[in-house]
C-alpha cells in the first residue's frame, strides 16, 4: 500500500515521459502511443552481418571481425530523436528502457549464444568529461542486468580522438579508426564469446574495429547488439 502510494506520488511530480519524444506519456509506459507506431523496427527476415531486414541489407555479406549484429530499430524519424536526447541532452534516466530493448533484442536473435561478459564501445576521458557521462557503458551496463550477464568497461579503451563516423564518407570510416582501440589485458578476453555493444552503428566499421582488437587478443567470438541502425 505504502509503495503505491510513493509511486502515485512520485508519478504526479516526476510523470513518465517517452523516451523518444520527451513529453509526458500518462499512460506509464517508456515509449507514448505516437512514437510506438512511428519508431521503425528492422523487418524480418534479417541480414545476420549488418544487422538490417534484408530488403535494406547492401552488406553484401562482407567478412567482419564480428559474427553478427542486431538491433530493434532504424536510426530514422522517433528513434533519431530520442537517441539525440539520450546522448546530448541529458536524458540519462532513458538508458533504462533503451537497454531492456537492446537485451530483448539480443536474447530474439541469440538465443542459442553463451556470452561471457558484456563490453562496450570505449569513449576517450575528454569526451565523457565533456558530455558528463559516457552513454554507450551505460547502456551496456544496463543490457547486461538485462540479460543476466557480468559487465567489464575496462577491457577495451580508446586512445586518441577522432573525428566522428557519421560525418565521414564511406571510403574514410575505416582509415579514421585504425589503430584507435586497445584491449588492455589479453587474458580476460581469451577464448571468451563476447557480446559488443554501442548506442548506433552507421556502417559498422566502428563495431568492426573494435571486434578486431578483441579478436586478435584472442576472443573467441564477437557478437554485436546497438539501439539502431542507420537505414541504407
Amino acid at each position: 500500500m505504502l509503495s503505491d502510494f510513493v509511486s502515485r506520488f512520485l508519478s504526479a511530480f516526476f510523470p513518465e515521459r517517452c523516451v523518444f519524444c520527451g513529453k509526458v506519456n500518462y499512460l506509464e509506459n517508456s515509449v507514448c502511443v505516437h512514437c510506438a507506431q512511428n519508431a521503425e523496427r528492422i523487418e524480418k527476415p534479417v541480414c545476420p552481418k549488418c544487422g538490417r531486414g534484408v530488403k535494406n541489407c547492401d552488406c553484401r555479406r562482407r567478412e567482419r571481425y564480428f559474427s553478427a549484429l542486431c538491433a530493434p530499430f532504424y536510426f530514422e524519424g522517433v528513434v533519431r530523436r530520442g537517441v539525440h536526447r539520450f546522448k546530448f541532452r541529458n536524458a540519462v534516466r532513458n538508458a533504462e528502457a533503451f537497454s531492456l530493448m537492446m537485451a530483448e533484442c539480443v536474447r530474439e536473435n541469440y538465443p542459442d549464444v553463451s556470452f561471457d561478459c558484456v563490453v562496450g564501445v570505449p569513449m576517450i576521458k575528454a569526451d565523457i568529461k565533456a558530455r558528463g557521462y559516457d552513454q554507450c557503458a551505460i547502456l551496456s551496463q544496463g543490457v547486461a542486468k538485462h540479460l543476466g550477464l557480468v559487465y567489464d568497461g575496462t577491457i577495451i579503451e580508446k586512445i586518441y580522438k577522432t573525428k566522428s563516423q557519421h560525418s565521414l564518407k564511406a571510403i574514410m570510416r575505416t582509415g579514421n579508426l585504425t589503430g584507435v582501440f586497445a584491449v588492455t589485458d589479453a587474458s580476460r578476453v581469451e577464448g571468451k564469446t563476447l557480446l559488443l555493444c554501442d548506442d548506433v552503428s552507421t556502417s559498422g566499421e566502428t563495431l568492426n574495429e573494435c571486434s578486431k582488437m578483441l579478436y586478435l587478443a584472442g576472443a573467441k567470438k564477437i557478437y554485436c547488439a546497438v539501439l539502431a541502425l542507420a537505414k541504407k
